[in-house]
């Protein structure tokens, strides 16, 4: 397990995002809200995300989890699902 500050994580989320020619800043920013809405909201994602000291930390099982959730989110964008890949955030 690998436990990153929750402002990494969501930093090196966007970074891959708009690595992604067809979704670039815009979807980028997109994903840092909507995820962000729902850390704030506590009552999606909590399971990996803990609090340390007053500072949040996103847990990912490996370097590759944040590879897999850019990709799911290409996908979803693609077949115009983003709303499902947000419930399974829940």
């Amino acid at each position: 397990m690998l436990k990153i500050p929750l402002e990494d994580f969501v930093e090196e989320i966007k970074s891959e995002i708009i690595g992604y020619e067809e979704l670039g800043e815009e979807k980028a920013r997109e994903w840092e809200n909507k995820f962000l809405s729902l850390v704030n909201e506590a009552k999606s994602v909590t399971k990996n995300i803990e609090e340390e000291d007053g500072k949040k930390y996103y847990l990912l099982e490996d370097e590759s989890e944040i590879f897999r959730i850019v990709d799911m989110y290409l996908a979803a964008v693609d077949t115009g699902e983003e709303k499902e890949y947000w419930e399974k955030w829940n």
